[in-house]
């Protein structure tokens, strides 16, 4: 695999965590994403993948993605990628395995990330200082549970923030 100059360059150690409560986030729309999953959990049922619907989550949608689990070995591949991220990266990832991702840079955070989710099968929150088309910015991801018929973990869903102008061309370096 060729390594590819990030899009988005760290400009700072990624943090990663478990979340208990869509406060903590400062992206209004990956709050509400958060809180969206909340009150979806807290109806008595777990969310499945349809929880990614595209008219609740219009707000984000670009922002988005859906990563199904493989069980054993555990691995998880791109279901959906949102235009917003492909357009960052450069890359359709749609299809791929997360640990192929082309820019071995955020490849451990991401794989820690998914691993976490599906272990706990909790919401695990992620920031780290960024900077992407010129700019410094906050990243933050939220990466949620999603269940299967099982009652396990099938797939994972993401929202995460982006610069203002995120519709501008992706510059490389």
């Amino acid at each position: 695999m060729q390594a590819i100059s990030p899009a988005i360059t760290p400009q700072s150690a990624p943090s990663l965590g478990f979340i208990k409560q869509a406060g903590e986030i400062q992206d209004s729309n990956v709050r509400q994403f958060l809180q969206l999953w909340f009150d979806a959990r807290s109806n008595g049922q777990m969310p499945g993948k349809d929880f990614l619907d595209p008219l609740r989550l219009r707000f984000l949608l670009g922002s988005l993605s859906l990563l199904e689990v493989q069980a054993d070995p555990l691995r998880f591949r791109y279901r959906l990628v949102g235009t917003d991220i492909v357009q960052r990266l450069g890359h359709e990832l749609t299809g791929h395995w997360l640990d192929e991702h082309p820019d071995p840079t955020w490849r451990p955070f991401l794989l820690k990330g998914a691993t976490m989710v599906h272990h706990a099968a909790m919401p695990v929150y992620g920031h780290v200082q960024a900077r992407t088309l010129g700019m410094d910015w906050l990243l933050e991801v939220v990466a949620v549970p999603l269940f299967g018929p099982d009652g396990e973990v099938a797939y994972i869903g993401a929202g995460q923030s982006f610069p203002p102008y995120k519709t501008e061309a992706t510059g490389r370096a």
